[in-house]
């Protein structure tokens, strides 16, 4: 039983569980040409893969083999940092935070 609430009265929601409907006799329209249709597609299924498909497949299985950290450049970059031979060059970052920020939010003018 609703309640109301400040004026407000919940509302039930009418699902298709909650009612029961029954259908005698043939299918007629859609329904009809679409199981007919659907039982000869049923019939003669078959898949073709675009050249697109089959790249993002290949792909997908390189992602797939390979690590997702370059142990050899990590143990390279800690070398360096450690001989103090690691140099930061902080144009480039500015540029690229610039770069960054300009494509998320729309204004790449360069």
């Amino acid at each position: 039983m609703p309640t109301d609430i400040n004026g407000f009265r919940p509302r039930t929601l009418d699902t298709n569980d909650s009612k029961s409907t029954t259908r005698s006799g043939p299918s007629t329209g859609r329904a009809a040409s679409a199981t007919t249709a659907g039982q000869t597609a049923a019939a003669s299924d078959s898949v073709n893969l675009t050249d697109t498909a089959t790249r993002l497949q290949q792909l997908d299985e390189l992602l797939a083999s390979t690590p997702e950290i370059d142990r050899a450049r990590v143990d390279q970059l800690r070398q360096s940092i450690a001989d103090g031979k690691y140099k930061i060059d902080t144009v480039h970052i500015a540029d690229k935070l610039i770069a960054l920020e300009r494509t998320l939010f729309g204004t790449n003018k360069g």
